[in-house]
C-alpha cells in the first residue's frame, strides 16, 4: 500500500574519495595521528638522551638573560627564520623538549588544534621570537612552532626582537653541553 523509497545521498558527480568521512573527520584523526607520533618521538628522545647523560631540553632565555649582558634591543619586523636556527624558549622550557616535541599530554587539545588549522592551510599569525646572535628563542607560537615543525617545515614566518649583547654566548661555549653551560651559569649566578 505505501511505497518505500530510500533517498541515496551519494552524488555520482563526485569521486570516490569525498565518499570516506568528512576532511574535518580526517584532519583531526591526522592531527591526533602526529600528536602521538611526536609525543612518543618524544619520550624515546628524553629516554635516551638520559641514558646517553645528553641535555634534551630547550635552552630559557629568562635563566639566560642575567648572564648575556643585553646592551639593548630593536624591532627587526617580520622575517622567515629558518627553523634550525630556534633553540629555546622565553618561558614555555618546561611544555617542550630541545626538538619541540610536546611534553605533557595535556598539551594535546591546543597542539591538535593547532595542527588542523595547519593541516587547513589557514593563515596564522606569524610567532614571535627574540633573536640574540644567531640564534632564537620563541616568544608567542610554541605550539604553532612545533606543529610546523613535526610538519616538516624548514622555514616560517616570524615577527622578530634582536637583543644586542656581546658573544660568547653560554650556547656557543666551547662545545660544552647544554647541562655544563647550566651548572656555569648556576655557578656564576650565585
Amino acid at each position: 500500500m505505501f511505497e518505500t523509497k530510500l533517498i541515496s545521498f551519494e552524488n555520482p558527480c563526485l569521486p570516490k574519495s569525498c565518499n570516506t568521512p568528512s576532511m574535518y573527520a580526517d584532519q583531526y584523526n591526522q592531527a591526533i595521528s602526529q600528536f602521538r607520533s611526536m609525543f612518543f618521538k618524544g619520550e624515546l628522545s628524553r629516554l635516551l638522551s638520559k641514558v646517553l647523560r645528553r641535555p634534551h631540553w630547550l635552552y630559557d632565555l629568562n635563566a639566560l638573560k642575567p648572564n648575556l649582558h643585553v646592551q639593548g634591543g630593536s624591532y627587526s619586523g617580520i622575517q622567515v627564520v629558518k627553523i634550525s636556527s630556534i633553540i629555546g624558549s622565553e618561558g614555555k622550557t618546561a611544555d617542550f623538549d630541545m626538538d619541540f616535541h610536546p611534553i605533557k599530554e595535556a598539551a594535546r587539545e591546543r597542539w591538535v588544534n593547532m595542527a588542523m588549522v595547519y593541516l587547513a592551510r589557514l593563515p596564522l599569525p606569524p610567532i614571535q621570537l627574540i633573536r640574540v646572535g644567531e640564534a632564537y628563542f620563541v616568544r608567542d607560537g610554541h605550539h604553532r612552532f612545533s606543529v610546523s615543525r613535526a610538519f616538516g617545515q624548514i622555514a616560517m614566518d616570524a615577527e622578530v626582537i634582536t637583543w644586542r649583547a656581546a658573544p660568547p654566548f653560554p650556547w656557543q661555549a666551547d662545545g660544552l653541553s647544554k647541562q655544563q653551560v647550566s651548572l656555569k651559569i648556576i655557578h656564576t649566578s650565585t
